[in-house]
């Protein structure tokens, strides 16, 4: 086994090379890191934010449970770490290394996650009134983004496996027959990797966009390390594929803290200093510099270790799948080949294990809640009939052995085979789609009254209801309320599911546009 590892790496580490060159020595750098520790050797002594003054006096509540490194770590940026006019160049050395590191022409930090990072993207290409191309299948936070950039999305259906009952990627020629219906289309977006770990066809979709000199911007959050591994059983990279922005999640997949992220730019087809000027919009004036330091030490860890780190991960994800086959048949785990099989789909990550819990009679709200509260297990993603643990490069071979001896308990103390789930059949993808009837921007400014459920088909919405996870609206601002989506949303709440972005989470009032 450890011949097979160690040869597995070999293979990263070429693969690695060939794409990127010879890792540069600049690489082994962390000019934040260093910047925090010149900041202690130097003996400074600074009048300013943040108050806690880098933990000297009394130390700061926080550090009873995070130490006193944090605090130390929690320093100003323009007054300590650089100069006020950044002269150093600190963080802007951090963010070049990281370019390099995926690819990039220039790589921005986010220090409010990829939400940030989604919007500014969405705003630099399109502004109010514009047409933006966006696949439906978006987290939330990019219909956050149709209402700050004011633009006027052409939606296109990913495909949406009906078997499986989740949506996978949009098909290029789909994006490509949106783009040619629409002339005045700005740009598109897509999200890929999905959250379930299949990826689409990124160059295939930048290369529609790229006829028409259009930029393609990628959510590819759940994909961040593919840009740093080479690793042969993981996906390529968006930027490797010819995507012009492209938004990584440093803490999805690296070692980031959480609230890290980045967003890359591939090519000219970005106008970078509306870019900036976005992110200056967005970003806060106070940036965290201990979660920028996390990013940077990510970046130069994978920089340095990342195959063995995703090698990891891969042979424990390997590990729970062997192991659930042979102790837990009840169970179906869904396989990556099935996967890459489905139309949209170019290549799947293993990392992401979709396990049926319908085929034992439990959605898999009740089959999370049971590991949770009797085996301390929990896991990244549940819905009405599946849950999907996300195997990092932190977990190892007792970790699979945990998970798999939680399950199996699970099915043997909860499990009916046979059984069928508390939730009634739920409408087809096609039934669920609606009419975008109002700019999202003018349903979130428009007067607006709350209604029951059952008053609410035919109206227009005035919020961005979301089951979550996966945290893809249901209905988005200004599309029409059916029945169909009323009745998906009360069968998600009524069975364990919860509901983010609306004004009454428990779906009892719908906020809607006045008549």
């Amino acid at each position: 086994m450890r011949h097979e590892i160690k040869k597995s790496v070999n293979k990263a580490k070429a693969s690695m090379a060939q794409r990127r060159g010879p890792v540069q020595k600049s690489q082994e750098r962390a000019p934040i890191a260093d910047a925090i520790e010149d900041y202690w050797r130097r003996d400074m002594l600074t009048f300013g934010i943040p108050a806690h003054n880098g933990g000297r006096g009394r130390a700061p509540a926080f550090t009873r449970w995070m130490g006193i490194d944090a605090a130390r770590s929690d320093l100003p940026g323009s007054h300590g770490l650089d100069t006020r006019d950044r002269a150093w160049g600190v963080q802007e050395a951090a963010q070049e290394l990281f370019a390099e590191a995926v690819g990039a022409e220039q790589t921005l930090f986010s220090t409010n996650g990829s939400s940030l990072s989604v919007r500014v993207a969405m705003m630099a290409v399109a502004g109010p009134g514009d047409t933006l191309v966006m696949a439906r299948n978006g987290h939330k936070s990019a219909f956050a983004g149709l209402v700050l950039s004011g633009a006027r999305p052409v939606f296109v259906d990913p495909y949406y496996d009906e078997e499986l009952e989740i949506a996978l990627g949009p098909l290029a020629a789909d994006v490509g027959a949106a783009l040619e219906a629409d002339p005045q289309a700005r740009g598109a977006l897509v999200f890929t990797p999905s959250y379930y770990g299949t990826s689409a066809d990124v160059a295939a979709i930048a290369g529609v966009c790229h006829d028409r000199g259009l930029p393609l911007i990628t959510d590819d959050a759940w994909g961040l390390d593919y840009a740093l591994s080479g690793h042969p059983d993981l996906p390529e990279g968006a930027l490797a594929q010819g995507a012009d922005l492209a938004i990584g999640s440093v803490h999805k997949t690296l070692s980031g803290l959480g609230q890290t992220s980045v967003l890359s730019v591939g090519s000219d087809r970005v106008d970078v200093e509306r870019l900036q000027l976005c992110f200056d919009l967005e970003r806060s004036t106070s940036t965290s510099t201990l979660l920028l330091s996390s990013i940077d030490g990510a970046r130069q860890e994978f920089v340095s270790d990342g195959p063995e780190l995703l090698d990891r991960a891969v042979r424990t994800a390997r590990l729970i799948r062997e192991g659930l086959a042979s102790e837990v048949p009840e169970l179906r785990v869904v396989g990556t080949d099935e996967l890459a099989a489905r139309p949209g789909v170019t290549a799947v990550d293993p990392t992401h294990i979709l396990i049926e819990t319908a085929s034992i009679g439990l959605t898999g709200y009740e089959a999370d809640d049971w590991l949770r509260d009797e085996r301390q297990v929990d896991v990244e993603l549940v819905d009405h009939r599946r849950i999907m643990p996300l195997v990092t490069f932190a977990h190892d071979d007792r970790d699979a052995e945990r998970f798999v001896a939680a399950v199996r308990d699970l099915v043997r103390e909860r499990g009916k085979p046979g059984a069928d789930t508390p939730v009634r059949p739920l409408p087809s993808r096609r039934e669920l789609r609606t009419e975008q009837a109002m700019l999202p921007r003018d349903a979130f400014f428009a007067r607006t009254e709350q209604v029951s459920p059952s008053d609410a088909s035919g109206r227009i919405s005035a919020e961005f209801v979301t089951p979550y996870p996966p945290g893809i609206p249901a209905v988005n601002f200004g599309e029409v309320y059916t029945d169909a989506i009323v009745g998906y949303l009360e069968e998600i709440v009524a069975n364990g599911g919860y509901v983010e972005g609306a004004v009454d989470p428990s779906l009892d009032k719908l906020r809607v546009v006045c008549e």
